[in-house]
């Protein structure tokens, strides 16, 4: 008598050939969830299937509920008692230091802390919870070491890259990017609106839209910091499909939108057509101060099929770096994640709000990954995995069991004896060669079985 261990792999999408494209990868995010709130439970758990996030990505933190309903704002304290501290120690625990590269929030999250000046949640978490001088807030001085540029008319931005480039360079010194999913609190979306808006986003991907964004000029104060912007941006813009319109018009009435930049108090977004993947602002006071009656918010963009946008937490003067510049356009249509492209174009994202589907890349290229090594579904003995790419040039594969890496080159042997029974997760990612690090990823069920024979 002796104990023989079978796995057996069956498909989770499919067909072998099948694959998941990001820039961002959904191993490399941690998603968070409010465990006191059912809605935000149940958003995380909609996102994390459309997705494909790792179960061992996700976790639960415990946010009183007020008398009001989930609180705006809370101070810096709370913010490390009862997200920061929660949140890394279950990374450190599941071993994801080295491979967790953003945070997303689902919604019912504080989205303001009152350190002073007061900063978004984004902007705590960016800073790995550590505050800056204060007039670097204030003034919107610090600077972004994932911002490109540029800095004034006269000098280009740098070069679009994915996060995992930027960590392999600034390793510790790397920053903690994040994003809302939704905002359904006073003033916000529906948990339905959020949902479409989801899963529009990833609709988008891969699908190289025609359609047009439109940059609007006008003498308010709110347009005209950025207007020095526009030339150059519409010179960088290079995508097959894509027109940018400089206007002194907000656009009405307007079909295929992807993309609205401008400065108003006021907006009226809801008489235009936007595509799947399409990001849009308004650079205002008070677009995600949402206890206040003034001024439109951001959640109007969403409402209106905007997959993403973005306003500040706190009164932020017209001060350009602390608003998404021109060049967010150009970092979108090099293949980038919508949020890598908030993030390369914002110089100081410290009092920022941004919200939507975070991984929505409507110009990564087509990929398909194809496998071989399998002979039959049940495997007794060790397997060599050996994956194939289409579509783009790769720079290696790492292998995942059940969130975490455990190998990488271009072929994977499988060891059933390695396994406890029972079923497990096995991913192939493949990563792509240049600064836009483009990944596409191949996902298994495995199921070890012990046999008596």
């Amino acid at each position: 008598m002796r104990l023989m261990k079978r796995i057996v792999l069956t498909a989770l999408f499919g067909l072998l050939s099948c694959g998941r494209v990001d820039a961002l990868g959904p191993h490399e995010i941690l998603l968070i969830a409010n465990g006191r709130s059912p809605d935000s439970v149940g958003l995380a758990d909609t996102y994390a299937k459309l997705r494909g996030i790792p179960e061992q990505n996700i976790l639960r933190v415990n946010i009183p509920r007020e008398d009001q309903g989930w609180p705006h704002t809370i101070s810096h304290d709370d913010f490390t008692r009862l997200i920061w501290r929660p949140a890394t120690r279950v990374v450190q625990q599941r071993g994801l230091e080295d491979q967790i590269l953003s945070w997303l929030y689902s919604t019912d999250f504080p989205i303001r802390i009152s350190s002073t000046p007061p900063i978004s949640i984004q902007g705590i978490t960016f800073l790995r919870n550590k505050l800056p001088d204060s007039e670097e807030i204030r003034m919107g001085t610090f600077r972004s070491p994932l911002f490109t540029g540029p800095e004034n008319v006269n000098i280009r931005p740098h070069f679009s890259q994915t996060f995992g480039t930027y960590a392999e360079w600034l390793r510790d010194k790397m920053p903690l990017p994040s994003m809302l999913l939704g905002y359904s609190g006073e003033r916000g979306n529906s948990l339905e609106t959020i949902r479409t808006c989801l899963s529009r986003g990833a609709a988008s991907d891969s699908t190289w839209p025609t359609g047009t964004v439109f940059f609007v000029q006008t003498k308010d104060v709110r347009s005209e910091c950025r207007k020095w912007q526009h030339l150059g941006a519409t010179f960088d813009i290079n995508a097959p499909g894509l027109e940018v319109v400089v206007t002194d018009q907000e656009p009405q009435g307007k079909r295929n939108v992807l993309g609205v930049q401008m400065g108003a108090p006021e907006v009226r977004p809801e008489s235009n057509n936007y595509l799947p993947g399409s990001m849009a602002e308004h650079l205002t006071s008070e677009a995600a101060i949402f206890y206040k009656e003034s001024q439109t918010k951001l959640t109007k963009w969403i409402e209106a099929g905007v997959t993403a946008s973005c306003g500040t937490v706190v009164e932020p003067h017209s001060v350009w770096t602390k608003f998404p510049s021109a060049h967010f356009y150009y970092h979108y249509t090099s293949g980038c994640s919508m949020i890598e492209s908030f993030y390369q174009s914002i110089r100081c994202p410290l009092q920022i709000l941004l919200v939507g589907e975070p991984l929505a890349s409507p110009w990564k290229p087509v990929v398909r990954i194809s496998l071989r090594g399998f002979e039959s579904s049940e495997i007794q003995d060790k397997i060599t995995i050996l994956p194939k790419v289409e579509g783009i040039r790769y720079a290696r594969f790492i292998y995942l069991i059940d969130g975490q890496e455990v190998a990488n080159g271009p072929a994977f042997t499988l060891d059933p004896s390695e396994l406890p029974s029972g079923e497990h997760k096995l991913r192939i990612v493949a990563t792509g060669i240049g600064l836009v690090k483009v990944q596409a990823f191949h996902e298994e069920t495995i199921v070890v079985v012990a046999e008596t024979q």
